[in-house]
């Protein structure tokens, strides 16, 4: 090659290369500025149609038609103005009866030397792949007017629905939720301070009163904090088992779908928007706080408990498993029983479904699932990336407007996708892609905390090492962060795609008379009467949400390619 063609060739790679770095530079801040909007639009845009729908006449934004008779209406109606106070009463008392009840339980598995951890692990988790709706169905079936133990068993006039049915399913609800929190707590903080505390002469209770309960206060007012936005914002529970005893969430269903006040039913969000956005700000600042207590020396050894503790701390998780195994045992073996609980013989008949939906409403979830999860992975993961490794100027606000969702109710989220999406121009209005969009924003915060949290165990000189090589932003991405962060993208993907096939409030306002849900098919079921049907559509959705949990597993297992071969493709 002649010196001038070697020249042309040194400058023309030299220009490519140029371009691609003067290209690199735009990626980062657009791909901020695109995932901004689609939160902004996705999420502010349908709350701002909340507040218009709300606080002006007709829905007209302007001064002239600023009003407040939405609110007055419903605080001067005894009715509606009770579904406050109902929703805050069930919300307090399951707040307190799941944080004593699940402290103890996590107590059990963090500082005591009982057998079967495991395996009570597992079951307390439970509740996580079925349905919230699941415990009202199983609690009817046991404790109804025409239930196992109350009618038959039992033979009292006595029934479950209610305020009583509502608190004590929420609290099988929200038993998982709060137990992830308070395990994590109590196995962060150094067990040495009680052994510390017992060698200078303090009894077993002084030690738990003034040393244990002390150090695991910020996990407990946090696990308070989820229970109760958990229970005030759900909607399955009520619906069921709640009877005549409305709550916001039930009450906001109402107005739009029986009485089509779109109008009362934003004033109703509104308010449930605020003790929910509360409870989330007091969750995320508690949350904070936890950091501090917990010690870096923190020591995994527990020694030895005595007979007695052991032998009663047994008893007690295993009364709380075996409630927990009794109600997916009631809804699963209900479901193939021929008339419960007076024909015992099997049948699959409550299996034919007979209802619009159907086995095609679980394929639909089946497939709307699958995309949920693979969007809603890769989003979070790129956003996580973006505002961690990056670190845009607009991070703190990207950060804001993608834990947002966690705070905004499901049922609010699908109201105001209604109020701002039914229109003729939005083409994705009234079909699947609409409940894709809706699910993955939900459920944003928590998939882009744990990629955050992922990317922050991944050595920031590997990414330095990448672009030293000559690496972008987009060949770093796909060739070192992705293959780097699998398990946890993974993970993601099986977050998301249960939160998928097991939300209901969410997407309740969002199916139409050609996209049919599992999920909310098991409320149409149960109220056409066909309850062991319903039972058979919550065993379906548990049996696949319990395969791809299984899926997760062995992928888990399987991968272990460490970084050296991801660089090996940069």
């Amino acid at each position: 090659m002649s010196d001038a063609a070697r020249a042309n060739a040194l400058t023309t790679s030299y220009e490519v290369s140029a371009l691609r770095m003067e290209i690199d530079k735009f990626i980062v801040p657009a791909v901020t500025l695109v995932i901004g909007l689609l939160l902004c639009f996705f999420m502010l845009f349908p709350l701002s149609s909340i507040l218009q729908l709300s606080f002006f006449k007709d829905g007209q934004f302007g001064l002239a038609n600023f009003t407040l008779a939405n609110f007055q209406k419903y605080f001067t109606t005894s009715y509606t103005l009770n579904a406050l106070w109902h929703s805050l009463y069930v919300s307090f008392a399951t707040t307190i009866i799941v944080t004593i009840i699940i402290f103890f339980f996590a107590y059990a598995m963090t500082r005591t030397t009982i057998r079967g951890k495991p395996f009570f692990r597992n079951v307390i988790m439970m509740p996580l792949v079925a349905p919230s709706i699941v415990q009202a169905l199983a609690l009817i079936y046991l404790f109804g007017r025409n239930g196992l133990i109350t009618a038959h068993l039992l033979q009292t006039g006595w029934n479950i629905y209610g305020a009583t049915g509502i608190i004590v399913s929420e609290v099988l609800y929200c038993l998982p939720h709060a137990f992830v929190i308070l395990y994590t707590t109590l196995s962060a903080v150094d067990i040495r301070l009680d052994e510390a505390a017992e060698s200078l002469g303090a009894s077993p209770f002084k030690v738990f009163t003034r040393i244990t309960i002390p150090s695991a206060k910020y996990g407990i007012f946090s696990a308070a904090a989820l229970t109760f936005n958990l229970t005030i914002t759900d909607f399955g529970n009520p619906v069921v088992i709640g009877a005549d005893y409305n709550v916001l969430a039930t009450e906001i269903y109402s107005q739009v779908t029986n009485l089509y006040r779109f109008d009362l039913g934003a004033t109703i969000s509104i308010i449930l928007l605020v003790p929910s956005l509360m409870a989330f700000m007091l969750n995320y600042y508690i949350s904070r706080k936890t950091f501090a207590m917990i010690s870096g020396a923190a020591q995994p050894v527990i020694p030895p408990s005595r007979p007695l503790k052991k032998i009663g701390y047994s008893l007690y998780c295993g009364l709380i498993a075996f409630c927990i195994i009794l109600i997916f045992a009631t809804v699963i073996i209900g479901s193939f029983v021929k008339i419960w609980p007076y024909d015992w013989s099997l049948t699959f008949g409550h299996y034919r479904f007979p209802s619009i939906g159907g086995y095609a409403a679980i394929w639909t979830s089946v497939w709307v699932s699958l995309i949920v999860g693979i969007c809603g992975a890769f989003i979070t993961l790129v956003a996580g990336y973006v505002m961690e490794t990056r670190k845009p100027f607009f991070k703190q606000g990207l950060y804001l407007l993608a834990v947002m969702p966690a705070a905004i109710p499901g049922l609010v989220m699908g109201l105001g996708y209604i109020l701002a999406f039914n229109k003729p121009y939005y083409i994705f209005y009234g079909t699947p892609w609409i409940i894709v969009i809706n699910i993955v924003i939900c459920n944003f915060t928590l998939g882009i905390l744990s990629s955050i949290s992922n990317l922050r165990n991944i050595d920031p000189s590997i990414e330095e090492a990448s672009i030293s090589l000559g690496g972008d932003t987009l060949r770093t991405f796909f060739k070192i962060i992705f293959p780097l962060s699998r398990v946890a993208f993974f993970q993601n993907f099986v977050y998301f795609f249960m939160r998928s096939m097991t939300t209901i409030s969410a997407v309740v306002f969002l199916v139409s008379a050609t996209v049919h849900l599992a999920a909310i098919e098991i409320i149409m079921l149960d109220n056409d009467g066909w309850t062991a049907s319903a039972n058979a559509m919550c065993t379906c959705i548990i049996v696949i949400v319990l395969f791809m949990l299984g899926i997760l597993q062995v992928v888990a297992k399987k991968t272990g390619r460490g970084a050296e071969g991801s660089m090996a493709e940069v």
